[in-house]
């Protein structure tokens, strides 16, 4: 194997896509065989990457999020098809927009453009379909991304901070469609997180490092935004892309983060490369960690990769990822000819609204994780990234 295409890629998006630095770990059978890091860590005051950096990772929480979940389905403290109000009652008399929705909206907080804002809501109706747990891994309940309507606003008002709290107030949103008729980019893995609280009895962020984060052995990945001077100083600046193709800097600060006691089942999360790689190889070996303990059954593994979108679906995601299907919390491949990509078949993973890339092949047993922290980026990179990944493999 020869990765230099691989380190060229990545090269790449630091010269000519402007990140101020990247990092990347690529890893085969448990074994860590590429790691590299370019750039700086901070632009503006000249410190280099290190390899060490901290970074929020917003919707690369969800895969965390959803294994977490599919433990506690192993266990049978729930079935996919349930209805999320036999856990939370709250979601029990839903209403649904008869405008329909947008579409575009969850797309573009997906990448980090921006955020979904509140609409007027004036005519709705009574939900025919109640939301299940399958939709809420699948992006098919009908919820939204907009973090600034009245239920959320209301709900911060009376006091509440907690994610049981504030999860029990988003069902106070109107849907845009019929459960499991569309996919929405929403707060679907919000949700998924205070069930995660109800199914254990544990905090959600308890019961994350307990059963996922340290058997997998993920020591630096944490809920929040760090405040103490050690692990501030670790983070890497964020910034945006402006029109000229050039970053500006950002506040370290994460908008997903409704108070210090809501623990975001979407993108709450602060890790590293190194972690995060950890946990992709887990899953590209069937569940199994390096360290040899297992996190999930490899049946289950596959289940979260198969594509479970039906329907208009379908289509909703292709506009998304050209080529991709959705399954339980992951883009999965599934037609090479519309996704341009050299990827396998079942190639699957998520990114960040900051820019962060996730890829796991269990067919040949490889994860790549990315890191960036750069928002309102495209899709062409990740495109660059796999397409070297599996060039370099192919190097004799």
């Amino acid at each position: 194997m020869d990765f230099t295409k691989l380190q060229n890629a990545l090269d790449r998006i630091v010269t000519e896509y402007h990140a101020p630095g990247v990092d990347c770990q690529v890893y085969i059978d448990h074994q860590p065989v590429f790691r590299y890091f370019a750039g700086m860590r901070d632009a503006e005051n000249k410190i280099p990457m290190d390899g060490n950096e901290l970074y929020l990772i917003f919707s690369m929480t969800k895969m965390l999020t959803c294994t977490g979940a599919l433990q506690l389905l192993e266990k049978g403290a729930y079935r996919l098809d349930d209805p999320i109000s036999k856990y939370l009652p709250e979601f029990a008399h839903m209403k649904v927009s008869a405008k329909g929705m947008d579409a575009a909206a969850g797309a573009k907080v997906a990448s980090g453009k921006g955020m979904a804002e509140a609409e007027e809501q004036t005519d709705v109706y009574d939900a025919k379909t109640p939301i299940t747990v399958k939709h809420l891994f699948t992006m098919g309940a009908g919820l939204d991304y907009v973090l600034n309507d009245e239920p959320i606003k209301n709900a911060l008002a009376e006091g509440k901070k907690t994610t049981r709290e504030l999860v029990g107030a988003m069902a106070g949103k109107v849907l845009g469609f019929e459960p499991g008729t569309r996919y929405r980019y929403s707060l679907c893995h919000d949700v998924l997180g205070a069930l995660i609280e109800i199914w254990s009895g544990q905090k959600f962020g308890e019961y994350m490092k307990e059963h996922v984060f340290d058997p997998i052995g993920m020591t630096r990945t944490f809920f929040g935004v760090p405040k103490d001077e050690e692990r501030l100083s670790q983070m890497a600046a964020r910034y945006t892309y402006q029109a000229d193709g050039y970053p500006k800097r950002l506040p370290i600060e994460c908008y997903f983060i409704l108070t210090d006691a809501y623990e975001s089942g979407g993108a709450g999360l602060t890790s590293c490369t190194e972690d995060y790689a950890r946990f992709l190889d887990m899953l590209a070996c069937g569940g199994v960690a390096a360290n040899g303990n297992r996190i999930l059954k490899e049946e289950t593994v596959m289940l979260m990769q198969k594509d479970h979108l039906v329907g208009e679906q379908k289509k909703d995601f292709d506009n998304m990822r050209a080529g991709y299907g959705y399954g339980l919390g992951v883009r999965t491949h599934i037609n090479p000819e519309r996704s341009g990509s050299k990827s396998p078949v079942g190639e699957f993973g998520w990114d960040g609204a900051a820019g962060a890339f996730s890829m796991v092949d269990i067919k040949h047993k490889v994860s790549l994780t990315y890191f960036q922290h750069v928002h309102n980026w495209g899709l062409a990179y990740q495109q660059e990234l796999k397409d070297s990944l599996y060039d370099s493999l192919c190097e004799e």
